[in-house]
Formats: C-alpha cells, sequence, structure tokens
C-alpha cells in the first residue's frame, strides 16, 4: 500500500505502543483525529504532525505554501490556531541554495501571517533524500476549550465545503499537463489549475472557530489521505455514532469530475486538501451555513450525524450503501501515468 497506513495496521502496531501514559495528554493519538492534545494548567495544547510534503510540479513556491497549510489546516481543527512550529527539513543533495530561500522565505511569510513562530528545527542535505517528502513539520496552539471528530454528536448536521477530490486534480494536472489539456480541453484544465489556493481549510475554520466551538460547531475534519467518503466513516468511528449522507448534495466541481473519469477514479476516494467536514448542531447549521457561503466558500449541507445502530451510509441512486474505509485511488493513477508515459 502506498500512503497512511491502514487503521488495522495502526491499531495492530501502533497504537499500544506509544510510550508512557500520561494524566495530562487529554487526546492521544486516535484514527480520524488530526490533533493531539495536552492539558497543561487550565488552557490545552493542540499538537499536529505531517511530512514536509514539497511537490515539485507545482514550482517552490506553491509547494511550500501547500506544505505549511497541509499542516495548518489540521490543527485548526481543533479549534485552536497554531503558536510555534518545528521543523525539520531533510533536503536533497541536489537542492540549491536559491531554491531552499523560495521554501524558506514562503514558510517565512505565512508564519508571520497566522502569528505563529519558529521555536525549532533541523535543516540538512542528505544523499538519497528526494522530493516530494523532505522532512516533517510539527505545529502547535494553545487554547481555553477545543473539539475533536469526537465530539460529533448524535443530530448534527455535516457540511462540506469546496469540491471532492481538490488537491487530486491539482496534482494530477499539474504531473501530466499535457495528457489533462489534451483530454478534458483547455478551459477545464486552466479551471483547476486556478483551485490551487483553495486548497486550505483555515478560511472556513476560522469562521467556524469565531462562530463558536463546542456550543454550536462540534467537530472538524478535513477530507485527506481516502477522500471524503474516508473523513466521513473517520468521524463516524471517532465519534461512536452512525451517519447518513446524500450523495446528490456532494459537491464535484465538473471540471474536477471530468478529470476524475479520466484517470477512472472515483472523486469521493480520492485526496482533497482543502475540502472540510463540519459538524454543526441543528438548530445552527443553516445559519452556519449562509455564513459560508456569504463569505465566498462553497459549502453544502449533505447529511447528519445518528445513533450508532443506523451504521455510516450514504444515500445514491435511492438506495443506503454502507461507507467503508478504502485506500486513497491517487497514488494507483500516479504510477499508472507514470508507467504509461504520461506527460
Amino acid at each position: 500500500m502506498i500512503g497512511k497506513i491502514s487503521r488495522k495496521f495502526f491499531e495492530e502496531n501502533i497504537i499500544n505502543k506509544i510510550g508512557t501514559l500520561r494524566d495530562e495528554v487529554v487526546v492521544p493519538p486516535k484514527n480520524g483525529v488530526d490533533v493531539g492534545i495536552v492539558k497543561i494548567g487550565d488552557k490545552y495544547m493542540a499538537v499536529t504532525t505531517d511530512p514536509l510534503y514539497i511537490d515539485k510540479s507545482f514550482g517552490f513556491k506553491k509547494a511550500a505554501w501547500f506544505a505549511f497549510h497541509i499542516l495548518l489546516s489540521d490543527l485548526y481543527t481543533s479549534g485552536i490556531p497554531a503558536s510555534y512550529m518545528s521543523i525539520d527539513l531533510n533536503l536533497p543533495s541536489s537542492i540549491t541554495d536559491n531554491e531552499f530561500k523560495e521554501i524558506w522565505d514562503v514558510i517565512n511569510e505565512e508564519c508571520i501571517k497566522y502569528n505563529i513562530e519558529v521555536v525549532t528545527g533541523h535543516t540538512a542535505r542528505y544523499n538519497g533524500v528526494e522530493f516530494p517528502m523532505v522532512g516533517g513539520i510539527t505545529l502547535m496552539g494553545t487554547g481555553e476549550k477545543f473539539i475533536t471528530t469526537e465530539n460529533a454528536g448524535v443530530g448534527d448536521r455535516i457540511i462540506m465545503t469546496k469540491s471532492c477530490a481538490l488537491e487530486t486534480a491539482l496534482i494530477l494536472s499539474n504531473t501530466f499537463p499535457e495528457y489533462v489539456r489534451n483530454n478534458i480541453g483547455e478551459e477545464n484544465y486552466k479551471s483547476i489549475i486556478g483551485k490551487f489556493y483553495t486548497m486550505t481549510c483555515v478560511g472556513e475554520e476560522t469562521l467556524a472557530i469565531e462562530y463558536g466551538i463546542s456550543e454550536r460547531i462540534t467537530s472538524m475534519h478535513d477530507a485527506t489521505e481516502g477522500g471524503l467518503l474516508n473523513a466521513i466513516y473517520e468521524i463516524g468511528i471517532a465519534s461512536g455514532n452512525g451517519l447518513s449522507v446524500d450523495y446528490n448534495k456532494i459537491i464535484i466541481d465538473s471540471d474536477i469530475e471530468k478529470l476524475c473519469n479520466l484517470f477512472n477514479i472515483d472523486p469521493l476516494r480520492s485526496i482533497s486538501e482543502g475540502t472540510l467536514l463540519i459538524t454543526v448542531k441543528e438548530q445552527y447549521a443553516m445559519e452556519f451555513l449562509t455564513i459560508l457561503q456569504s463569505s465566498g466558500i462553497e459549502a453544502s449541507l449533505i447529511g447528519e450525524i445518528l445513533d450508532n445502530s443506523k451504521g455510516i451510509k450514504i444515500l445514491k441512486d435511492g438506495k443506503q450503501e454502507d461507507i467503508r474505509p478504502e485506500d486513497d485511488q491517487l497514488w494507483g493513477a500516479i504510477t499508472k501515468g507514470i508507467k504509461d508515459g504520461l506527460k
């Protein structure tokens, strides 16, 4: 399997081997939970970590922006903004000083924009290191309260933002631009490329934090590895609830749908950084949906949280189908495209 390890592997090999358990760790590592939470005095520290993902097909400046926002989007799902960064840069020996400067200048600019300080790190070049995985970032922040996917409750409504397969579409369009142009047309190709800076959830997460976490917004979860359906499944498992979503309410941009059909992949099963799932208490759902839309963020109310006995389902073609975790379909499409010599 390429990409993130399976739920089964995580539970069998990692979850019961996390060192000394400490009382102040109130949210330890869990499937479907984007952050860890540590209680420090009367506050909570949210912590998240991920690879530093520098996809050169985006160009170094865009790639650095995207790498930063992958982490920032995760941390903000806790309802706690970031304040501190630890960064490990394990760079290829081939990277030039100017290329490094492009990456670091963007990271610095984004840290200033979001009021974050780099407090520690490591920077080096090593033989055998290749893009896109060239190190890792840990982000931390403190707040008086927090949310995770465990907090989604029965009766909550589920809102999604932006389109399924957003990240998938950008990666495939940048990796195989000639093939995409020739097969879905220049207009659709340009439309996808123009979505680049929507691959972040921070805008809608900030609106959610301002609207009120816990008492109104109960959880947030971005649709990354495994796409929208895996993210929905993870909310159900983490919260211990059932849920139902309506396929006809799910947002799939027409240009992204054309690209997914071209590569024979399911947009609901493909990585989608920038797509956020938000659970909202029923009485606030329509108001918050309006807030998102009036702020220029495409959003749709796609389902609700149910009793655990109802299972985790999607309504499609008049039938309720079980949602189960599956491998992300992007990586297979990239492997096949390279093998087929696509440009």
